[in-house]
């Protein structure tokens, strides 16, 4: 009887350890979540902007302006999405629809024929 219960006792453990994986699904997080930086300086301009893509499709962005030694900083929060190489952003109601693509630690995306780079921080 001992031999039949410890026989049971493996056979559930077995099925226990083959059904049980890891299903998360991991390698299906969006490439631009993280965070993603910008700094020029232009004509006597600084510009700082810092982008987080957060994986529940929300996201922050500060933006950092100095000149002639006024700083100027905006926060402000957005939701995101993806479809192919589209970016929405819905930033305080206003939807900007951008393309996009990223190479390395490089996101590159396109607005009214312009590109802003920014490389993951």
């Amino acid at each position: 009887m001992k031999k039949i219960k410890y026989l049971i006792i493996m056979a559930v453990a077995v099925m226990l350890s083959v059904s049980c994986s890891d299903d998360d699904d991991d390698n299906d997080v969006n490439p631009l979540v993280g965070n993603w930086e910008l700094t020029e300086s232009v004509e006597g301009y600084e510009l700082s902007l810092t982008a987080t893509f957060n994986s529940n499709l929300t996201g922050t962005m500060s933006t950092v302006l100095t000149f002639e030694g006024e700083t100027v900083t905006e926060n402000e929060s957005f939701t995101w999405s993806t479809d192919g190489n589209k970016l929405t952003l819905i930033i305080n109601g206003m939807t900007e629809i951008s393309t996009y693509s990223i190479s390395g630690n490089t996101l590159t995306v396109t607005s009214d024929g312009e590109n802003i780079v920014l490389t993951r921080v």
